[in-house]
């Protein structure tokens, strides 16, 4: 079982040196979580969700990242169609990516998160944070077997990663509410739960609306997640 942990991180390029890990997984999220404060710092815009969407989203990029790479990985060295075949019981391939993708989400949002709420005297929603981890996971998780399994035999197969990725602070509602958002934007926004999450964790309660909606678009997306599957099994018995 080792192993296949040992395996499962060699297998992902941005874990090859303490310097990569640092620079992609702090500073760069340190540098982008400032530019946001910064857009918003002589606007109305609530300066706290500002800084737990852009750390949240951060946390759920390098999971998807973490997520899509090792499986890349194992398509670039050809030995995707074997474990395709073979269908590997989950708990020996894609759990390990699942807990390497989860623990780097966690550190992520603990470290920036921690930092950010202690620098704007909100630390009492910490506790809040640490709380949304579990669904920060589950979010993480779905949407990168989504872009990993989509992007099998593709020319590219970061193409979806990339494109979730890289608008997920733009459908997070992070600087602007969607509500403010053209109809035809917020369809898109509202197939994501973070908007939802963050709604969860600014509010006082635990058991609310916004937890009832985020765990239900996180089962849709369970359910994609599901059908996909099911689609990849059906083509390559073709």
């Amino acid at each position: 079982m080792i192993s296949t942990y040992r395996v499962t991180l060699r297998s992902i390029s941005n874990f090859n040196s303490l310097r990569l890990i640092f620079v992609d997984y702090f500073i760069l999220p340190i540098v982008s979580l400032t530019m946001f404060l910064l857009i918003v710092y002589n606007s109305n815009q609530n300066y706290t969700r500002t800084l737990l969407g852009t750390v949240i989203t951060s946390g759920i990029a390098s999971g998807i990242g973490v997520t899509c790479a090792s499986f890349i990985y194992d398509q670039d060295i050809g030995i995707s169609d074997d474990i395709a075949s073979i269908r590997p019981a989950f708990s020996k391939y894609w759990l390990p990516k699942f807990i390497i993708a989860a623990i780097t989400l966690t550190v992520e949002i603990l470290t920036l998160g921690g930092i950010g709420l202690i620098t704007l005297n909100e630390a009492k929603l910490f506790p809040k944070l640490l709380l949304s981890l579990p669904l920060a996971i589950l979010i993480s998780s779905t949407l990168g077997y989504v872009s990993a399994i989509t992007g099998f035999r593709h020319e590219n197969p970061y193409w979806l990663a990339n494109i979730i990725t890289g608008s997920l602070v733009l459908l997070s509602g992070v600087i602007i509410s969607i509500t403010q958002y053209p109809f035809w934007l917020r369809i898109f926004a509202e197939l994501l739960p973070i908007s939802n999450l963050l709604d969860w964790i600014l509010n006082t309660t635990i058991y609310n609306y916004d937890l009832l909606i985020v765990s239900g678009k996180i089962f849709i997306w369970f359910l994609l997640c599901l059908l996909i599957k099911v689609g990849a099994n059906h083509k390559l018995r073709k």
